[in-house]
């Protein structure tokens, strides 16, 4: 499975979070957050955030940024819609540049599904839970399965992702808000995992994101 095809579909599934950073603080465990709040904020505003992994000599980057944009049919529904451009380098080299019509639903937010520039197309096909309005670190919670589609048609299948959420210790006044993805491919064969998160406050505000992503017996975390 090449990177630049399990990055977009992970990064969509996700809700296209990952970089940021962690603290010395000790962690303020009683404080809650609004997960559902800072994921449905990310895409109705939009955001830009930046990520570096290093392995070994290699050094890759992650540039993400999130436009809103009109409502538009999706699936027989007008639903939400974002623009969200991908773009990764290794060593400065471009390894891919993706842009991706993501579509969702809020209160509560739902990541319905996704358009990629390749032509593969992407649609939840089991919904198990949502993030919830509030969480404490330590809490977590099953999201449901996104699967991926050859094309628009959707008659062969890609490979699906599986995600579930936690709400993970920072600094005293800041969590980070995961969405972790079990990917396999059209057999149902595990390829990789990934791990994308949300730096956030109290208020619900992304301040930052962390990346991981492991398959193919690499694991690459941007920050």
């Amino acid at each position: 499975m090449k990177y630049p095809t399990f990055l977009a579909i992970t990064l969509s599934t996700v809700l296209l979070a990952a970089c940021g950073g962690g603290g010395d603080a000790t962690p303020a465990t009683t404080a809650t957050y609004p997960l559902e709040a800072a994921y449905t904020k990310a895409m109705t505003n939009g955001i830009s955030l930046n990520g570096t992994a290093i392995d070994g000599a290699d050094t890759y980057t992650l540039s993400l940024s999130i436009t809103p944009a009109a409502d538009e049919v999706f699936e027989g529904v007008v639903r939400k819609k974002s623009i969200e451009a991908l773009t990764i380098k290794k060593n400065v080299a471009v390894l891919t540049a993706t842009n991706i019509d993501g579509y969702y639903s809020t209160n509560p937010f739902i990541q319905l599904g996704a358009r990629y520039s390749d032509g593969t197309y992407a649609v939840q096909t089991s919904s198990t839970g949502v993030f919830p309005t509030t969480a404490k670190v330590g809490d977590s919670g099953s999201l449901g399965t996104l699967t991926l589609y050859t094309n628009a048609n959707k008659t062969t299948v890609q490979l699906t992702t599986q995600s579930t959420w936690t709400l993970e210790a920072d600094t005293a006044t800041t969590a980070f808000g995961c969405a972790n993805s079990v990917m396999r491919d059209a057999t149902g064969v595990q390829i990789g995992t990934a791990a994308g998160c949300y730096k956030i406050d109290t208020s619900g505000n992304a301040l930052g994101m962390r990346f991981t992503l492991s398959v193919a017996g690499k694991t690459l975390v941007f920050k």
